[in-house]
């Protein structure tokens, strides 16, 4: 018997909602600056124009050129781990697989990850 696909899909949300929700922690002191020098860098780069984009946790952004995007098709999972100051980057091309890449890199500069979207 076969079972019909479900996607799990995430709501987008703007780049200028995403900057002001961690301005927000920050404010508050929840230190997530990595996560919004990430979503600065995405929104002045260009990239913003052609991604989506949506908080899951704290720690953690899905990018995707879809809306709504979905959670484990051709989408990028980037979390900052505070504890080990690194970036993790996670690309699902396709539902029921592993992730086609898992990344982890210390610092943020230009990512070839973005380049699969």
């Amino acid at each position: 018997m076969t079972t019909k696909y479900k996607p799990r899909t995430q709501k987008v949300e703007s780049w200028d909602d995403l900057d002001k929700y961690y301005v927000d922690l920050n404010n508050h002191n929840w230190g997530h600056d990595r996560l919004l020098e990430l979503v600065r860098h995405i929104k002045n780069s260009g990239l913003g124009s052609r991604l989506t984009g949506s908080v899951t946790t704290l720690d953690k952004l899905i990018v995707s050129i879809y809306d709504p995007i979905e959670w484990d098709r051709e989408a990028l999972h980037i979390e900052f781990d505070r504890h080990n100051d690194n970036w993790i980057f996670k690309y699902y091309s396709r539902p029921n697989e592993k992730p086609e890449f898992d990344l982890r890199q210390a610092g943020l500069t230009r990512n070839p990850t973005f380049s699969y979207l």
